[in-house]
Parts: C-alpha cells; structure tokens; sequence
C-alpha cells in the first residue's frame, strides 16, 4: 500500500497516510489539529533491492 506526504498549513508538519491507490485523491486531515494537508510530491521507494551497473563499453584492440 502506497505512503502519502501532507503538509500541515497549521502545524508546519509533514505527516504520512497509508491508503490504496485508488484514494490517492482524497483529502487527508492532519491527526494533531485536523486541518486539511496538502499533499507533497515525494520521491518512489521501493522494497525491491536493485544495483544499476552501466555496462562497459565493448573491447577494442588498438592498431
């Protein structure tokens, strides 16, 4: 299930809300005071361990 970031205008806080994808649209309240957030563009994470390698440009025999 995805994470979303909220800012809170009131508190000047960030807060997370797990919820399906198909409610990513809905609003989010702050749990200290309540207040509509705003939602934040975050980076993707993923549990899925992975390593990019750049593959080596092929062999070539000088002349």
């Amino acid at each position: 299930m995805p994470t979303y970031e909220f800012w809170c205008p009131k508190c000047k806080k960030v807060f997370e809300v797990k919820r399906p994808l198909a409610d990513f649209d809905k609003p989010s309240y702050c749990p200290d005071c309540n207040t509509p957030g705003e939602k934040l563009i975050s980076n993707f994470a993923s549990k899925i361990g992975y390593n990019l390698q750049v593959p080596k440009p092929p062999f070539r025999k000088e002349e």
